[in-house]
């Protein structure tokens, strides 16, 4: 009966994953199918027939290389700097002892319930005034300021190391920054992918905070697919539905990549950080 009842269960939990799974997939599966469909067809799953030539098209009939390049200095300095910044602010946390230590530590972490446009309007109003706008210094400021939410996995991890760790390093002249870099560090690689991964794929997907920053010739390749029309040379009026899919589809490709190679360490680095509060 017990094992009747199991099996029930397994079931029907298999049966909800399935479900679940089909309904996230939809929506990238109908991109991709529409992708490959005829740019005069009626958007569809399958295709009647494959063309190849919309993904050339998504590539030619827009400045796509500058805007990938602007993407890729814009997630670059995101994921580089924010991965160690925040890295740093957390050793500071889990490691020294200092008067208001967990008041500010519970004063990063709150900003994490206020939503990003709230500030984003006077974000943008101080570097405008500052004359920063329509350059890629933005990020650099927001990289080296770190993010509370990767503040907190690095922390929470730092704290499952034994302090052992540091004194031997200290025993053999090593610095604090040097215990970080060197004995720490390597091995919190499981919350180093988790952090650069997750920071790749939210700098890459990122519309709005370039299209206020930044001008059109300087947007990423997400903003500027939403802000660009693929549309024919000779017939502005018609859209071309498929090629703005198989653009979608290439957008998507660098974060799949991202995720499929960090997944082990999302998995690990995630349940890590849960060890020790």
């Amino acid at each position: 009966m017990v094992n009747q009842k199991s099996r029930l269960n397994r079931v029907v939990l298999y049966i909800v994953v399935i479900v679940l799974a089909a309904i996230f997939a939809f929506p990238a599966l109908w991109t991709f199918g529409n992708s490959l469909n005829d740019v005069y067809a009626t958007v569809s799953l399958l295709p009647s027939s494959v063309h190849l030539s919309n993904y050339k098209l998504a590539v030619t009939l827009i400045p796509f290389m500058d805007y990938l390049w602007s993407s890729i200095i814009i997630s670059g300095l995101t994921v580089v700097l924010t991965t160690v910044s925040s890295a740093v602010v957390a050793y500071g946390f889990a490691r020294f002892r200092a008067p208001g230590k967990s008041f500010f530590f519970i004063l990063i972490i709150s900003t994490m319930m206020v939503p990003p446009l709230v500030t984003q309007i006077p974000t943008y109003i101080f570097f405008n005034k500052i004359g920063l706008t329509n350059t890629y210094l933005p990020w650099f400021f927001w990289g080296i300021g770190g993010n509370a939410f990767f503040i907190f996995l690095y922390r929470q991890f730092f704290l499952t190391l034994p302090k052992e760790l540091d004194e031997s390093a200290r025993i053999d002249g090593c610095s604090s920054l040097g215990i970080l870099w060197r004995i720490l560090m390597p091995i919190s690689i499981p919350i180093v992918v988790t952090v650069a991964v997750m920071s790749f794929q939210s700098s890459w997907g990122d519309y709005l905070t370039p299209y206020m920053f930044l001008d059109s010739t300087k947007w990423n390749l997400a903003t500027a697919l939403l802000g660009s029309s693929y549309t024919l040379p000779n017939n502005p009026t018609i859209i071309l539905k498929p090629v703005i899919d198989a653009a979608a589809v290439l957008l998507t490709i660098p974060t799949i990549f991202a995720f499929f190679f960090g997944q082990k360490y999302l998995v690990e680095g995630i349940v890590t950080t849960g060890l020790k509060g």
